[in-house]
């Protein structure tokens, strides 16, 4: 009786102790759904793709395109009055295209949708997704309106020097997050061969800045010293004896978020405590994703100072960087604190 129930036994422990951990388990298929409209914008672009499971790992899996897209859908586009009627509705097209920065992309075309439906301010709008075998997916989101900036204005020139340099724009109706750029222009060539040169774009971020209502009253400031810009430049560009530089001007440019764009932002930040999971944020019905609103206001081709030019080609943080300073008929750089003309 021993020799029967040891090896009944054995198979019943090595069944009972099986550890086996089945990962890839049935799963559902979500639809993932990105968009921001812009009013300034002739075309307007969505992505739709599918979540996916796989055994082969997500880098392997995202090279597939029947692991990212489904293989039909209809997308609209519906503009909303203020009783949430529809007004109008547009319908989205699906292009393909391999034209993409280097990265991981499937093999396939990337595919998205886009749509040429006019965006005004005064409408809210809704995107409808209809995939056949599928549950479908909706969203709405209001029209940041316009970021005006009021500083420079008109031909105001922009000065680093005792006090800081200001820049300011109104708040934009429906926008809650609000992020500035100044991007530095200039031209820079070899010493030795000056007609060979190349334009070159230095940016400089200012800092987020979060409105206190979405109604577009208010205006915001943001200061930058002349210590802390022209040491970005050094820092950035560096400094050289065999390249010359010349200044050419200053673009800004200020981007404002709505306000599930702004949540969306927020939320994805990198965690600064203990706790390292971050929560899911979606405003789409049916999926995951985000379909919200921006908007820009720019100012472009502004010049600096008198004072300002000056402090660039021979200051005490860019000094030795090989900017120009046309004196006449000398062409002049500073070399270790020394005006050098040649």
């Amino acid at each position: 009786m021993k020799k029967i129930l040891i090896p009944f036994f054995a198979v019943f422990l090595a069944v009972s102790c099986d550890n086996t951990l089945e990962i890839n388990a049935d799963y559902d298929v979500e639809n993932v759904v990105y968009g921001l409209l812009d009013k300034d914008q002739d075309t307007q672009w969505v992505r739709l793709h599918r979540t996916y499971l796989g055994q082969d790992g997500l880098l392997a899996g995202a090279t597939h395109s029947d692991s990212l897209y489904f293989d039909t859908a209809a997308i609209y586009l519906s503009q909303l009055n203020n009783a949430d009627a529809v007004v109008n509705t547009y319908e989205f097209y699906r292009k393909d295209t391999t034209l993409l920065d280097p990265g991981t992309f499937t093999t396939d075309n990337y595919r998205l949708y886009w749509t040429d439906a006019p965006i005004d301010p005064v409408y809210r709008y809704r995107v409808r997704g209809f995939i056949p075998g599928n549950n479908n997916f909706e969203s709405t989101t209001p029209i940041v309106g316009s970021v005006d900036i009021i500083k420079p204005k008109g031909f105001q020139k922009i000065t680093f020097g005792i006090s800081d340099a200001e820049f300011k724009w109104d708040a934009a109706k429906n926008a809650r997050l609000y992020q500035g750029y100044i991007h530095f222009n200039y031209k820079e060539a070899y010493r030795s061969n000056p007609r060979d040169s190349l334009i070159k774009t230095l940016t400089y971020t200012l800092p987020v800045r979060t409105g206190s209502n979405i109604n577009g009253s208010g205006t915001f400031t943001s200061e930058v010293s002349y210590q802390a810009y022209f040491q970005f430049l050094r820092n950035n560009i560096g400094t050289s004896t065999e390249l010359v530089r010349v200044f050419k001007s200053i673009d800004v440019e200020v981007f404002a978020a709505a306000d599930d764009y702004a949540t969306y932002i927020n939320v994805s930040q990198p965690s600064q405590g203990i706790v390292q999971e971050k929560p899911l944020f979606t405003n789409v019905d049916g999926g995951i994703g985000l379909f919200s609103s921006r908007s820009k206001g720019t100012k472009d081709n502004v010049k600096l100072s008198t004072s300002s030019m000056d402090s660039l080609w021979r200051g005490v943080f860019t000094c030795d960087m090989g900017w120009l300073d046309f004196q006449g008929i000398d062409t002049c750089i500073c070399v270790d604190g020394e005006k050098v003309c040649f």
